[in-house]
């Protein structure tokens, strides 16, 4: 049976868990009363690693806490009203914006450059949270079980999935309710927790590749101890140690069956290519006979997962891509305008609702409160002034990753899952052209424990343990 070695207690990172928890079950915390204790809980538990002794040695983490100051400031430009005079120099658009929109506009004295600053305060109050939460994960996990913490992360998973699959089996087939009583307010097309299907399917697309990854790392622990010849192998897989592997394996399928249940076409892409990616990290670390073993394995799961879920409804969704597609790109395209008449300041984050009562070109029945794209919508509502700190974030997190993924690490364990965790960030980044699924809350936290998983410093010792 495995041992674990631990030379500090890992309880706090049961904290994490729940925050995940909380964000994924309160309908992905799209609601104020779900979403202001999730940020509280995140800027509390990036407090302590932020505020801990040793919290300003690491010249990386103080970098990356430096840009996400900047970042925060340029948000917040965006709500403090300024001269009139100083917003018609910055962002001429919003003043055309507010003479088409309001009968009788007068410009005032003092104005935000956002267009709606009420929404913008409330996307800076996440982004304070969750960079507190990112610097402060990301020194947590040096002293935190990372065995112990994916566990708990993938018996979150499975409970998430169940909840997903039962709901649509037996409690509301035709999915419209949530938990089976509870219908999202602006209607939307509800899967397990989520008002949105492919909400959902974002969750699932971040945190599969970290479940896969953590069998795989078990895995690679038994060859480790070297077991030769089939029959140990046999013995391996009888006992107590091949089935935490099977255990392991059957969540990641459970949760491919609910993820393919909830035909999101961008859910089922963007999980191959995470499984894709993750796939890619296996073949360069393995070879011979061991790589043919890899892929059956990958493609038993995923071939497994769709005849699970059946075929004929996800054969029927995609059919329907070429029609629904016009609507993404009705949205793309108006949002390619507001962003070429606010480039310097944007609408200001969260203000894309409002731009678009404006905007808006097709299906006027129904406003498109998202750009459906992630990329697009953070040119419109944040310009230059709050594009450009965000991609020197991006560059910094890039640098980070990139020096982690190349380093040795000091067990299988982190060594795989913090490959995991980079396949579904990768995989929920291909999503985010099509879809919004960060913007949701419950999401963003999960994106952001994974960000802390794939950057965080191991210790120069063994600390955590051997499986």
């Amino acid at each position: 049976m495995a041992q674990a070695l631990v030379t500090r207690t890992s309880a706090p990172a049961s904290t994490l868990v729940v925050l995940a928890a909380w964000g994924v079950f309160s309908f992905g915390a799209v609601y104020p009363w779900a979403y202001w204790p999730l940020f509280l809980g995140a800027a509390a538990i990036g407090m302590v690693g932020v505020a801990g002794d040793r919290a300003w040695r690491d010249p990386r983490l103080v970098s990356l806490l430096i840009g996400l100051g900047v970042l925060a400031l340029a948000i917040t430009l965006q709500t403090v009203p300024l001269p009139a005079s100083l917003v018609l120099a910055l962002s001429p658009g919003a003043n055309t914006f507010l003479q088409q929109f309001r009968v009788g506009y007068q410009p005032a004295d003092l104005r935000s450059l956002s267009l709606d600053p009420a929404a913008t305060r409330v996307v800076l109050a996440e982004v304070v949270a969750l960079s507190l939460l990112l610097v402060g994960a990301a020194r947590l996990l040096r002293r935190w079980n990372i065995a112990r913490l994916v566990n708990q992360l993938m018996g979150l998973a499975l409970a998430v999935a169940l909840v997903g699959i039962v709901q649509r089996a037996i409690l509301d087939p035709d999915g419209m309710l949530i938990y089976g009583f509870w219908r999202p307010r602006q209607n939307g097309s509800p899967f397990g927790p989520f008002v949105n299907r492919n909400h959902f399917a974002g969750w699932m697309v971040m945190l599969l590749p970290v479940v896969l990854a953590y069998g795989w790392a078990l895995v690679m622990d038994a060859d480790g101890r070297n077991r030769r010849g089939t029959g140990a192998w046999l013995r391996w897989a009888s006992g107590v140690d091949g089935s935490r592997v099977f255990l392991v394996w059957t969540c990641g399928l459970i949760m491919t069956v609910a993820l393919v249940m909830t035909g999101s076409r961008s859910g089922m892409v963007a999980a191959a290519i995470g499984a894709a990616t993750f796939v890619v990290f296996l073949w360069r670390a393995v070879a011979g006979r061991a790589r043919l073993v890899l892929v059956t394995s990958v493609l038993a799961v995923l071939l497994g997962a769709l005849a699970w879920a059946g075929v004929s409804p996800v054969v029927s969704r995609f059919g329907r891509a070429p029609q629904e597609i016009l609507g993404r790109l009705s949205a793309w395209s108006d949002t390619a305008r507001i962003a070429g008449d606010f480039p310097l300041v944007g609408t200001g984050l969260g203000a894309y609702r409002q731009a678009m009562l404006l905007y808006q070109t097709r299906d006027r029945e129904a406003l498109y409160a998202q750009a459906h794209n992630d990329y697009l919508q953070l040119m419109a509502e944040g310009g230059a002034l709050v594009t450009v700190p965000a991609g020197i974030v991006l560059v910094l997190l890039l640098i980070a990753a990139r020096r982690r993924l190349v380093e040795p690490d000091d067990n299988p364990v982190t060594h795989w899952v913090r490959r995991g965790a980079a396949a579904g960030l990768l995989g929920v980044a291909a999503q985010s052209v099509v879809e919004f699924s960060l913007q949701m809350p419950g999401n963003a936290v999960l994106c952001v424990i994974l960000v802390a998983l794939v950057i965080h410093r191991p210790r120069s010792y063994p600390h955590a343990y051997r499986i």
